[in-house]
């Protein structure tokens, strides 16, 4: 098993290897809670074993609950194969750096396992690769997502599930209307990054020259840190390599002087593109 690293996206080597001779991707060390059958999937990225313990699944997100439409055919389709993966099947449990949530469930990920423990597959990573769910994470658990993020694109590029009819896509940062609509959503936005900006420990990716209405990622003052990968190099000069890169950024949009995502750890962005473009 290999043991996730945490860097910023795109200067990371993303690590996949063979189990026992199949295309299984390898857990990330964490904690080992021990083993329990599935015995009821709750809630669409909750599984109840029959210990009772209830998993929420790390590193991962379902399409939002709906009553009908596409979201609504989206979800039942990911927890259809969710159900079909997991119910009744043998499974072992890996915590991260967070053990519990506020409602007392073990977050983890969960891996197929055979009567003799041996790894069949890894739940995340299958729902990912299936297009069944894109990443997501936290800066207080980032167990294994540099792996899901390989997983992810590999999915993206395959249009595999939910990627391929267009329910799953990456938005553009230009597209400043469509980023208003989708407030309140978890989404994945790509462009290149105009400036970076600082005031007061705060940082400012801008995607456009119009800061009351072009798409910004934000970087609070107690996030910076996490962007300096070295004692000897300060966090701002860091996220200012940024400028003129073609990135990705990942998490809930809000409007607040244009469309936003804040920025709480290094995983929520993803380089495109190395080389530097002069802004216009």
């Amino acid at each position: 098993m290999l043991a996730c690293t945490n860097y910023l996206i795109g200067f990371i080597v993303l690590q996949l290897i063979l189990i026992a001779g199949s295309q299984v991707q390898a857990a990330c060390e964490g904690t080992e809670e021990g083993p329990g059958i599935v015995a009821e999937i709750s809630g669409g990225e909750t599984l109840v074993l029959d210990d009772g313990r209830a998993i929420r699944l790390i590193g991962v997100l379902g399409p939002k609950r709906a009553s009908n439409g596409p979201a609504s055919e989206a979800r039942t389709a990911m927890e259809t194969a969710l159900s079909e993966m997991t119910l009744g099947k043998r499974v072992s449990v890996h915590t991260g750096q967070r053990k519990r949530d506020r409602y007392g469930r073990l977050l983890a990920h969960v891996m197929l396992i055979d009567e003799n423990g041996d790894v069949k597959d890894w739940v995340q990573g299958k729902l990912v690769s299936d297009g069944f769910a894109r990443v997501i994470s936290f800066a207080d658990n980032r167990l294994c997502i540099a792996e899901l993020l390989s997983i992810e694109d590999d999915a993206r590029q395959a249009r595999s599930g939910l990627w391929g009819n267009g329910f799953f896509a990456v938005r553009p940062a230009m597209a400043e209307d469509l980023l208003f609509r989708l407030a309140q959503s978890y989404e994945i936005v790509e462009g290149r990054v105009v400036d970076v900006a600082s005031l007061k420990g705060r940082t400012y990716l801008n995607f456009g020259k119009n800061w009351k209405r072009d798409f910004t990622a934000f970087i609070p003052a107690k996030a910076a840190g996490m962007f300096a990968p070295a004692q000897n190099q300060e966090s701002s000069d860091k996220l200012a390599d940024l400028a003129g890169k073609q990135i990705r950024v990942r998490g809930w949009l809000k409007n607040y002087n244009g469309p936003s995502i804040t920025i709480s750890h290094p995983e929520q962005i993803e380089i495109v593109e190395q080389d530097n473009v002069a802004p216009q």
